[in-house]
């Protein structure tokens, strides 16, 4: 577990600024004796515990990575399309007109 502890300025040390550390240890007991230990005549308490994140984790995950990419691709496609619009408009009406004279043809 991880332990915030807060470090105050005890009645026989000198006046600082209040800080807070943050310990991994098993409990708070054990944090707060740590802390004791390199800050001797200071008062010392625990503000907050929370679990510890997971050992070698990276920031990303292939989830994270699998949205980005399509993000981007999403991205490139758009930009591609503003960029080049009057290439992509011409050619998208032909090969609509191509596919309408196909299907009628393929009635008779």
């Amino acid at each position: 577990m991880l332990y915030e502890i807060k470090v105050s300025p005890g009645p026989n040390s000198r006046p600082f600024q209040y800080y807070t550390v943050t310990v991994e240890a098993l409990t708070s007991h054990d944090a707060v004796a740590r802390v004791e230990r390199s800050n001797p005549g200071c008062n010392v308490y625990c503000m907050n515990s929370y679990n510890s994140p997971k050992e070698g984790s990276s920031g990303l995950d292939f989830s994270d990575i699998g949205g980005s990419a399509l993000l981007i691709a999403f991205l490139l496609l758009i930009w591609g399309v503003i960029q080049y619009w009057h290439i992509i408009l011409p050619i998208s009406i032909i090969v609509g007109i191509l596919c309408v004279i196909g299907w009628f043809a393929k009635e008779d």
